[in-house]
Formats: structure tokens, sequence, C-alpha cells
């Protein structure tokens, strides 16, 4: 059986507040959309959210579907030294 399909995989990450996030990352900013019901939803979105971005101006895009706890801020600016914020 698939892990990714696996009801007692899914109900272990629920437990451990794991759910299916996509991270994009650009010059600028991190960005985190979710949370999904799976990784085919996030994936199937995914492109929604780079257009989106792209309109606004974004440069240096990449995007990530991962499993990871909610993020405790969904945009994150980094300051012209780099560091997050």
């Amino acid at each position: 059986m698939d892990p990714v399909s696996n009801p007692l995989v899914s109900l272990l990450d629920k437990l451990r507040g794991m759910s299916v996030w996509i991270e994009i990352t650009t010059e600028d900013c991190t960005y985190y959309y979710g949370p999904f019901s799976d990784e085919a939803e996030a994936e199937q979105l995914k492109g929604h959210y780079i257009a989106d971005l792209q309109k606004e101006g974004a440069k240096k895009i990449q995007a990530l579907v991962k499993k990871m706890r909610q993020p405790q801020s969904l945009t994150v600016t980094r300051t012209p030294s780099g560091a997050r914020s």
C-alpha cells in the first residue's frame, strides 16, 4: 500500500499536527498556502499561486509541496540584509 494513501499514516500525521502545504519563496518573501487534503490537491493548485505572484511582479519563484506543521505566519518577509522578519 502506498504510504501516502495509507489511512494509518494520515491519522498519525493529523495527530502530530502535520498537513500538506505549499511553500513558495521569492526574492522578497516566503508564502505558505494550505492546508490541503493531500499532495495531489496541492500540486494541482500550485500553479495558480505562482501565476498570481508573477502578476504581482515576484521574481525568483520556487515552490515546494511538503508536509509540515502549520506555519506561525503565512507570509514571511525578508529585510534587505536577507534576514527573515
